[in-house]
């Protein structure tokens, strides 16, 4: 069940792939007037009947709000559910309230995030169990609600389908060659989302300092947004940055193409609930990475592999002679072990195992 603002257009599209899966979907439209955040509170309140019934009509025994909204309605709901015997299984997925301090504006001390801390603080103190993706988010809210609710904490894992995401030699020499790029050339690839906390002039700039000794080296840019990057990419880099608003499907194809993949985040509080899913996709094609630390539990995993060069920030201090032992090193990297890690940490197998493991557990 979705409360969102999405057109007809774009249900149906979320319907179709959900069908696909012998998945129910239902969609209920959040109000925007006279302003987004009446509109959104509005919606709570509605959306609680709504929640209400639809739990009677199909006797849900399990429910799992997924951040803060969705949890004002389960708040709202907490008596009738306890008589109901419906087991709350609160989705604290990321920060989502630390992640809009920190990109969006919103004010920490300001009316709205108190409403909505107390509102996750409460559902978190409830719930009969807790999921997160990474141990230290686990770590940040038991400080806030305290140790008292660890046996009720989970982490399990972002997954992604194996048999999609893998090395295609094929896909890897037709795209090679389309790019003018000999086997010898290397091939930098960004997917997804593009602005500010994805550091964008940083990788650009980056790119531009090994493209200097690397002149054929090309640096490809996956994203839906590629309005962001106008006038950001550097002329002299103009024939060297290829941006693309490539579908889905063509995601794994130009990964087989790329000989390095990036993840990077400025840093920031809420960084420690995220857990990169794009670095499950480059690892499961075989790509070695550059990645932030700081990163939810990015570091921990990553800080003592071959295939994975960790940075805390982008600059003119970069390009040290560790990083240039590093890159320098990456052809002799073996890509089937790579994707041997990739196998065993972001899996879908993986992840359904981890909330199997969560949902079966007594506590």
């Amino acid at each position: 069940m979705q409360f969102s603002w999405a057109d007809p257009k774009e249900v149906q599209r979320i319907s179709a792939l959900a069908d696909s899966f012998d998945i129910s979907y239902v969609q209920y439209p959040i109000h925007r007037k006279p302003i987004a955040a009446i509109g959104a509170i509005w919606s709570v309140y509605q959306g609680v009947f709504y929640l209400k019934k639809y739990i009677q009509e199909h006797q849900i025994q399990i429910l799992m709000p997924r951040s803060t909204m969705p949890a004002m309605m389960v708040n709202r709901l907490w008596g009738w559910l306890r008589k109901q015997s419906v087991s709350v299984v609160f989705d604290a997925d990321g920060l989502p309230l630390e992640e809009r301090v920190d990109y969006a504006g919103l004010d920490p001390s300001g009316r709205q995030y108190l409403l909505l801390k107390k509102e996750e603080e409460k559902i978190l103190r409830k719930a009969d169990k807790v999921i997160t993706r990474s141990q230290k988010s686990i770590a940040i809210h038991l400080e806030k609600i305290g140790m008292a609710h660890q046996r009720k904490f989970f982490k399990v894992g972002n997954g992604r389908d194996t048999r999609f995401f893998k090395p295609d030699s094929e896909s890897r020499e037709r795209i090679r060659k389309g790019f003018g790029l000999s086997d010898e050339d290397m091939l930098w690839v960004y997917t997804g989302t593009v602005g500010p906390q994805y550091m964008v002039e940083e990788m650009l700039g980056l790119f531009e300092r090994f493209h200097q000794n690397s002149p054929k080296s090309k640096f490809l840019i996956l994203t839906r947004n590629t309005d962001f990057l106008k006038g950001k990419i550097p002329g002299i880099l103009s024939d060297s940055v290829i941006v693309q608003n490539g579908s889905y499907k063509e995601i794994p194809y130009y990964l087989s193409a790329a000989d390095l993949g990036l993840s990077l985040r400025k840093a920031a509080i809420s960084l420690a609930g995220i857990a990169p899913i794009k670095l499950g996709e480059y690892l499961l094609c075989g790509l070695p990475v550059i990645a932030s630390s700081g990163v939810g539990d990015t570091e921990e995993m990553l800080k003592d592999k071959d295939f994975c060069f960790l940075i805390g920030s982008v600059g003119d201090g970069l390009i040290t002679p560790q990083f240039q032992e590093w890159i320098g090193g990456l052809a002799k990297l073996d890509r089937g072990k790579i994707r041997e890690f990739g196998l065993e940490n972001f899996s879908l197998e993986q992840s359904v195992g981890s909330y199997l493991r969560m949902l079966n557990e007594e506590l």
